[in-house]
């Protein structure tokens, strides 16, 4: 016989063996041998034992999925099944404090030492609790991140092999650098992870950057296309310096003159001082001579006193000033002022919130659009 023939021959023979050994297989009765085999394990209270557990607690599962599957009764057994250990680690005045449900004080004992508990809260101890060791071991490297990033009262729990995450940061910064260690942990967790309240002055900075942002990207569209229309005439360096110079050059005189003499106003008042009329009359020349430019009066507190109040009195101050500058001839429409209380101080107030730096009237130059 050729080799061919006898390879056909072997082929045959073994098919013919699998499809016997499939009609004759009895699910049940392997499954009940299984269970038996496996749980011999559990009384072990090693690591090994621990990783033991959690092999039965796995095979039990897929018992009883394929019985499910196989429409088979279950038997009295399978009400035997291990269970995974409850856990929940609580933030509490800054140290973490662990609950749960496991095997044995031992049990807890080794999952405290894991996860570098600070203190023990209440155990209930349950002779069918298994710990996960894979999923424990990935939480470890949470750990860390949980007792520092998190305020008192958030949670970090497992429940039915699943892991749960409860509660507020500290600080909105440490949500991209926690995302990327769960990440890292490759831990399948199910959150609700706060993000503390910002307070109104970085509610304010935010809110100025951003504004700021937006204004610097069209202001410099506009430009680009007002350049565009230019190019054929004047070289596109030129056309800068002369849409620039004359604006810098009259937003330093003013620097100049409010540096060496602070606009002042008389006491409890929002009248402007003798002395500083000579310093308005001066800004209001510098405006005059030029049509194009603009300006914004800015007027500024410190922190003393209530906000709201602070921001009344800084506009009717920034209102003073441009109603002087009207008065010597600067075009109202070219002026705009605006009162900002204590939201940008340039100086750190005393105790009692008071600062002679930062009661102010800024002069912000522009130019006609």
């Amino acid at each position: 016989m050729s080799l061919g023939k006898k390879i056909f021959f072997l082929l045959i023979a073994l098919i013919i063996l699998i499809a016997y050994t499939v009609s004759t297989f009895n699910y049940k009765t392997i499954l009940s041998k299984s269970e038996n085999q496996a749980t011999s394990f559990s009384s072990e209270d090693s690591m090994f034992g621990e990783y033991a557990d959690l092999v039965v607690l796995k095979v039990n599962e897929l018992k009883s999925s394929i019985l499910k599957n196989l429409g088979l009764d279950k038997d009295d057994k399978l009400g035997q099944n291990k269970e995974s250990i409850a856990l929940e680690l609580l933030k509490d005045n800054g140290i973490v404090l662990m609950n749960g449900t496991f095997k044995d004080a031992t049990q807890a004992k080794s999952i405290v030492d894991l996860l570098n508990i600070n203190r023990n809260g209440e155990y209930l101890f349950e002779e069918n609790r298994v710990i996960d060791v894979v999923l424990l071991n990935k939480l470890s490297l949470l750990m860390d991140s949980f007792k520092e990033f998190f305020t008192d009262g958030s949670k970090l729990s497992i429940e039915n092999g699943k892991v749960l995450l409860n509660g507020e940061l500290k600080d909105s910064n440490f949500k991209p650098l926690l995302d990327s260690i769960i990440a890292k942990s490759n831990l399948d967790i199910i959150s609700n992870i706060k993000e503390p309240i910002k307070s109104k002055t970085e509610k304010i900075i935010d809110d100025f950057k951003k504004t700021s942002a937006v204004v610097e990207k069209e202001l410099t569209s506009e430009s680009e296309n007002k350049l565009n229309k230019l190019e054929n005439i004047t070289p596109k360096k030129e056309v800068i310096e002369a849409k620039s110079k004359f604006v810098q050059d009259a937003q330093d005189s003013i620097n100049d003159l409010t540096s060496n003499n602070k606009i002042t106003f008389k006491r409890r008042s929002t009248n402007i001082t003798d002395e500083s009329q000579e310093t308005v009359k001066k800004i209001a020349t510098i405006l005059l001579d030029d049509s194009r430019l603009t300006v914004e009066v800015a007027g500024h507190t410190d922190s003393r006193g209530r906000a709201s109040l602070n921001k009344r009195i800084s506009q009717d101050r920034a209102n003073s000033v441009k109603n002087a500058l009207a008065e010597l001839g600067v075009d109202s429409k070219r002026m705009k002022a605006i009162g900002y209380g204590e939201d940008f101080p340039i100086a750190k107030d005393d105790a009692q919130g008071l600062s002679e730096v930062n009661r102010r009237v800024e002069f912000i130059v522009g130019e006609i659009k």
